[in-house]
């Protein structure tokens, strides 16, 4: 068995230098392939990575009824406070709310003294922790609040929807084209390893002759194949580097956003995944390879 593993090392590094070029292809299609799924990797991960920051920072404005006593509003805040899906609340005065809208919109200014202090309501700011700043989750939690102490609650219920379901088309038609370009890569790799198995036609035949099965014939080629999908991957993994630190280096010259800060590079459990994905791509590709001639001889 040793020396029967050796002779399929040895025929497999052969093959892989005597078809130096045709293999650089498969390689090449290989790269291009796993690139472009990691670029769809890395712009996933950042989304939920940026979807998970924004959902901490999605809070409830609850809106007081204007009869409702200053000692309840307090009462209230105190027993929100206590529930377990609770990280914070703060009480905004109908003073502090219009103090905030001059600030922030000069303009207003004189509009809201003429209709009185007392225009914008008292409100409370209700953070949730993570996991129940979910929109199904927010939305059970706003139920939950007394439509006796509040007049309105607001938590951009219809922006929240629209983003989830924005996010859900988005890893949908990734998905179709991330399918797509494997097909195709299939295809490539599967007729490039197909030229290297016909370049050795006779001697697969003798092979054949002499009693040898097909898993022995297919055997080098599997391992070429396990080769090509490394170095794809590796040259996808340093083609990938490149796009993000040429993507981040744009978007800073382009724009003054510290959102920049947060993009990453994948973590390792995903170029694991994009090593095993070229490695499972040029295994593919080549038994299918193989076994395309193989039914021809036979």
């Amino acid at each position: 068995m040793p020396q029967r593993f050796r002779h399929i090392l040895r025929r497999a590094a052969r093959s892989l230098w005597e078809n130096a070029y045709l293999n650089s292809v498969s390689c090449g299609v290989i790269a291009a392939t796993t690139l472009l799924f990691g670029v769809y990797l890395s712009i996933q991960f950042n989304l939920n990575r940026m979807v998970d920051t924004w959902d901490r920072d999605i809070h409830i404005s609850a809106y007081f009824h204007p009869d409702v006593p200053e000692q309840r509003r307090f009462d209230v805040r105190d027993e929100i406070a206590k529930r377990p899906v609770v990280t914070k609340v703060r009480y905004v005065s109908s003073d502090s709310a219009n103090e905030w809208m001059q600030e922030r919109m000069p303009a207003m200014g004189g509009i809201l003294q003429e209709l009185g202090s007392d225009t914008l309501p008292s409100s409370l700011e209700i953070s949730l922790t993570t996991g129940a700043a979910r929109p199904t989750a927010i939305d059970d939690f706003a139920r939950t609040l007394s439509v006796t102490d509040f007049s309105d609650v607001d938590y951009g219920q219809e922006w929240i929807e629209k983003f989830q379901g924005f996010l859900a088309l988005l890893k949908l038609l990734g998905a179709i084209m991330g399918s797509l370009i494997l097909i195709a890569a299939m295809f490539l790799v599967m007729n490039t390893v197909y030229l290297v198995v016909y370049n050795r036609k006779e001697e697969l035949e003798i092979q054949k002759l002499v009693g040898a099965t097909n898993g022995y014939i297919t055997a080098p080629f599997l391992v070429e194949g396990m080769v090509q999908g490394l170095v794809g991957a590796l040259l996808a993994v340093g083609g990938l580097a490149a796009v993000h630190r040429l993507l981040i280096r744009r978007i800073k010259d382009s724009f003054d956003l510290t959102v920049t800060t947060e993009l990453q590079l994948l973590p390792a459990s995903y170029i694991a995944l994009l090593f095993l994905a070229g490695c499972v791509l040029g295994l593919v590709a080549a038994f299918l390879a193989v076994q395309r001639f193989l039914a021809k001889v036979n």
